[in-house]
């Protein structure tokens, strides 16, 4: 049996007053900053991470949606 396919979020990244900005476009509120585009998404991944967590403890189901990186 295959194990199920990670979840995947789509991510806008835009540049904002010298830092860069990540949003995870399916999460409302769920975005992050970093002095670079890579360091903001890493920020985003673990902002995702907890917003699941929040959703999981609220209602008790699992959020879905695609990751997609745009630069």
């Amino acid at each position: 049996m295959t194990p199920p396919e990670a979840p995947r979020y789509r991510i806008a990244v835009h540049r904002v007053r010298g830092d860069y900005v990540a949003v995870a476009m399916t999460l409302p509120g769920c975005e992050s900053r970093g002095a670079t585009a890579v360091e903001a998404i890493e920020r985003v991944r673990a902002a995702i991470r907890a917003h699941l967590a929040t959703a999981r403890l609220l209602d008790g189901e699992r959020a879905v949606v695609e990751l997609e990186i745009s630069a």
